[in-house]
């Protein structure tokens, strides 16, 4: 493309995608935890650590009055 022969519809895509990129930085500035699964699919009565390789350890939490 030559930045010298630019058309109007040149000039609208690239508007748009600017828009478009300024929209998913400020939702995500705006949410920062979004799309963060920090449980990997499980309840809050779980506790899970990622792993370097492989799958993530989840550990069951139990209550004090459990444990006996």
């Amino acid at each position: 493309m030559n930045w010298h022969d630019r058309r109007p519809g040149d000039i609208k895509g690239i508007l748009l995608m600017v828009a478009i990129f300024a929209a998913v930085a400020f939702v995500l500035a705006l949410f920062p935890g979004l799309g963060k699964n920090t449980n990997f699919g499980f309840g809050p009565e779980w506790q899970c650590a990622p792993m370097a390789k492989g799958d993530p350890i989840c550990v069951r939490l139990i209550a004090k009055d459990e444990a006996k």
